[in-house]
């Protein structure tokens, strides 16, 4: 785990320990899917074991439950999410969850009573963390099945309130027969599992998945805060909403929009902002889009105040996190659950944020999203945001090997951090790959922000 110091121009400073993240890795041993042609006898088996870990037991399952996810990708992909809450079976009399944090947890829910997980265990002893979930769909549906030619697969368990631990099978000893069996044993490779490519699962309409609202309600030039900027002068910060028409929902998960225009121009009524704006509020979020001090040149060649924009941006960024969870209440927001995201300087100061979260928790967010941006002048430490960065390698004002450095030194950090490349594509090619933006987007923040369990 390590800690560096972005900087214009690649300047790394040397590296510090840090603490664990909230994404810990373990190494697999096998994902197993038997599908024999009846629903109630799929099964799907989950082995992971690590020895000489520094993985560590971040949550209390008993007391707020924790959920499975299970994705195989092949010939015809899918994906699951399994719920495994806290509290008592009705029909047993005993607790779903026991344990503790030195023993280990284990989960066991024989007669079905939540679903289709019949036990998991998660557990942290003499030097070995292992996780261990058999489902059987005598509980419940598994929609899981062998995908005919199956090529890799992914699991993630995260505990409510607490971390999440990936096993990743993109590499390993595969076996498939058919449509009744795909097994991956003895991966050789470890890393988190591909959020931005895995789409959450569940019947449409599925809330931020999927468009739920027929219509989107704005409502501009809220104020949410005043700054001075570099000539002395006191300078109104303005936002747009953008929300769902009719919605009921109180506790909604939150986007914070950044424009660009290299912090000396541009305008919260950019296209491609406006554009994701909307497309997040038609599947329920609560968006704004944000203006912010601009400095004459601000990050344009012989200007004198790139750093001091660059900041400036930050701050007001921050500003607007703070208002939205100051405000929470009124504007029928989840605090816990506000992502940031941004174009070009906009990217730049969501991947800001993000990478900020860890020095100032009243301005922290749940996650960040940059189309052409790069973190700059900001530590990056363990208890920052996971980011999503998308980049063309032909970029002229940001350059590709930048985000390469930035995704670098995040994951360094044991951050989840995504760079989604185009080979040529240049700066902000939002209109050529909008399909990707969005959908990469949607996953990442669903998975990111946990919304399995958000307000529906």
């Amino acid at each position: 785990m390590t800690r560096g110091l972005l900087l214009l121009g690649f300047l790394v400073l040397p590296a510090l320990p840090v603490a664990h993240a909230a994404d810990q890795i373990v190494h697999g041993v096998a994902l197993i899917v038997k599908d024999p042609g009846v629903a109630a006898k799929r099964q799907v088996t989950l082995k992971a074991k690590e020895t000489a870990t520094d993985n560590t037991l971040v949550g209390d399952p008993t007391a707020s439950g924790a959920t499975v996810t299970i994705t195989v990708d092949g010939a015809s992909p899918s994906t699951q999410t399994f719920l495994l809450p806290a509290g008592v079976s009705p029909t047993t009399q005993k607790p779903f969850w026991t344990g503790d944090a030195v023993k280990g947890f284990t989960y066991k829910d024989p007669k079905g009573d939540n679903g289709a997980v019949k036990s998991a265990q998660i557990t942290s002893k003499g030097g070995k963390f292992q996780i261990n979930v058999a489902i059987s769909g005598k509980g419940g549906p598994v929609d899981i099945v062998p995908p005919d030619l199956g090529s890799a697969g992914c699991a993630f368990l995260t505990i409510g309130g607490g971390d999440r631990y990936s096993v990743q099978f993109a590499t390993g000893q595969v076996t498939n027969k058919g449509s009744s069996l795909f097994k991956v044993a003895k991966p050789t490779r470890d890393g988190p599992c591909n959020l931005p490519f895995i789409t959450p699962p569940g019947n449409a309409p599925l809330r931020y998945r999927d468009p739920v609202f027929a219509s989107v309600s704005k409502t501009s030039d809220v104020v949410y805060g005043s700054a001075i900027n570099a000539e002395n002068q006191t300078v109104t910060l303005t936002l747009d909403i953008y929300e769902p028409t009719g919605d009921t929902v109180t506790a909604r998960p939150a986007i914070v929009w950044v424009h660009g225009g290299s912090f000396t121009s541009g305008d919260k009524t950019s296209p491609e902002l406006v554009d994701e704006a909307n497309t997040f509020a038609s599947k329920g979020y609560f968006n704004v889009s944000i203006n912010y001090r601009l400095e004459p040149g601000g990050c344009t060649p012989g200007s004198t105040l790139c750093m001091t924009a660059v900041l400036e941006a930050l701050a007001d960024a921050q500003t607007a996190v703070r208002f939205l969870r100051t405000n929470a209440a009124t504007y029928g927001i989840d605090p816990s659950r506000i992502a940031i995201g941004g174009s070009s300087a906009g990217a730049i100061t969501a991947l800001n944020v993000g990478f900020s979260s860890s020095e100032d928790p009243s301005a922290a967010v749940g996650a960040a999203v940059s189309l052409s941006g790069a973190a700059l002048f900001v530590t990056i430490d363990s208890g920052d945001a996971p980011s999503l960065d998308f980049h063309g390698t032909a970029d002229p004002l940001v350059p590709y090997p930048l985000a390469v450095n930035t995704q670098k030194l995040a994951v360094a950090a044991g951050l989840d951090s995504f760079l989604t490349t185009w080979v040529g594509a240049g700066h902000v090619p939002y209109v050529q790959h909008r399909s990707e933006i969005l959908d990469q987007t949607q996953n990442f923040l669903w998975w990111e922000l946990h919304l399995t369990t958000a307000a529906h």
